[in-house]
């Protein structure tokens, strides 16, 4: 039960007639939540059909990795210490957002906080809802085919994305020109344009937001985005490690990483604002390295990215809209005049991080995992990155 948490305050509570709050305090939904995680990264790792001998998965199960990550950490015994664990983060991570999971990450929600605190962010037409289009906007359309037209009205791609999933998972675009309809690029008829918006629940649709033209340069077909990692501790909101990710044409129409969707990752370095090396996983979860793209060749390490700074800057804003969400992933789009802020993701992904260095080499990282229940070694070790290719 949500009690005074001491005494005095109790007694405060008593003299000025406070009534105490006597709803449940959550603790053991959030310890469900956070077990359904644990036996979900069991189930994913037990159905993985890697390449990787058994002699390695089993040496990675038992330090808490996965076993494809623990092949693209390069873990061993001597510098498992300065990363966060799989198993132990699934188990974990969900608890430290706790009830302000599902409120972050509702990307209708989400904007309409970074609306009211003048942060950008892609202009929200409206919301699918058992197949109905709704608009949020007062005094627009009423009905699906005279909403769906206005919103494509200028022939750029409206995105719908549902609520609360991550991933690049049930991402697609819809655009019109004149009387033709496209769906993901491809030709579709209006008519199985609304019967596909017709099967959606839960889902958002927004304005297409364009790249800036590093991005465009590098990998024109998809979305290219920047990941935030943010976390606060007492002293406030920190970012705590950037990575980029760019998509390819396994990965289309998103630019994922993870769980093997195809894209590419590459390191973020905050103080010259320039790409590092990024990183691929094949079909086989084996990590490929590349300083230029694997597709269109253009170069990655060494690129400069235009704003990065004032984008970061915008992202702790974000960050300070939500203090009770301790650990946010924020998708970010550098565009030719400035941002934009596409979602917010809890608890989210750290593999994109990880990938080129481990998030407890930094102090006050390590500190803030610490705080909610890690076992961090006193002195973590960090990996040397000098064996990696490039």
């Amino acid at each position: 039960m949500s009690q005074p948490a001491d005494r005095d305050t109790a007694a405060l509570f008593r003299r000025f007639g406070i009534d105490h709050n006597v709803r449940s305090s959550g603790a053991l939904e959030l310890k469900l939540r956070c077990l359904v995680r644990l036996l979900r990264e069991i189930r994913t790792e037990s159905r993985s059909r890697s390449a990787i001998p058994w002699g390695r998965r089993l040496m990675a199960w038992r330090m808490g990795f996965r076993a494809s990550h623990a092949a693209l950490y390069q873990i061993n015994t001597g510098n498992a210490a300065g990363y966060v664990p799989d198993f132990s983060y699934a188990w974990r991570s969900y608890a430290i957002n706790g009830f302000w999971n599902p409120i972050v990450g509702n990307k209708l929600v989400l904007s309409q906080v970074l609306a009211a605190h003048g942060l950008p962010h892609p202009h929200v037409f409206g919301v699918v809802t058992h197949g109905r289009m709704l608009a949020v906007a007062p005094g627009s359309p009423g009905g699906a085919t005279e909403s769906l037209h206005a919103w494509t009205a200028d022939a750029r791609p409206v995105v719908f994305r549902p609520h609360w999933s991550g991933g690049g998972e049930g991402v697609f675009f819809v655009r019109r020109e004149g009387d033709s309809w496209f769906v993901n690029g491809r030709n579709a008829a209006e008519a199985d344009v609304m019967a596909l918006i017709g099967g959606l629940d839960r889902y958002i649709a927004t304005a297409f937001v364009d790249q800036a033209a590093y991005t465009r340069a590098i990998h024109p077909p998809s979305t290219n985005t920047i990941r935030v990692l943010t976390l606060v501790d007492d002293a406030g909101p920190f970012i705590a490690n950037v990575a980029h990710r760019f998509g390819t044409s396994r990965s289309l129409p998103v630019d994922n990483f993870h769980q093997g969707r195809g894209g590419i990752c590459a390191a973020v370095d905050e103080a010259t604002q320039r790409l590092g090396q990024a990183v691929s996983l094949d079909r086989h979860d084996r990590p490929q390295w590349h300083s230029v793209h694997p597709e269109t060749a253009s170069p990655i390490e060494g690129v400069l990215i235009p704003g990065l700074a004032k984008a970061l800057k915008g992202v702790l804003a974000a960050a300070r809209c939500f203090p009770e969400a301790r650990c946010v992933g924020w998708d970010l789009l550098i565009t030719d005049d400035g941002f934009s802020i596409l979602e917010a993701n809890t608890p989210p992904g750290i593999v994109v991080f990880q990938a080129h260095a481990p998030l407890l080499e930094n102090p006050r990282t390590a500190a803030f995992f610490a705080g909610h229940g890690f076992k961090i070694p006193n002195r973590p070790a960090c990996s040397s990155l000098a064996d990696r290719p490039g």
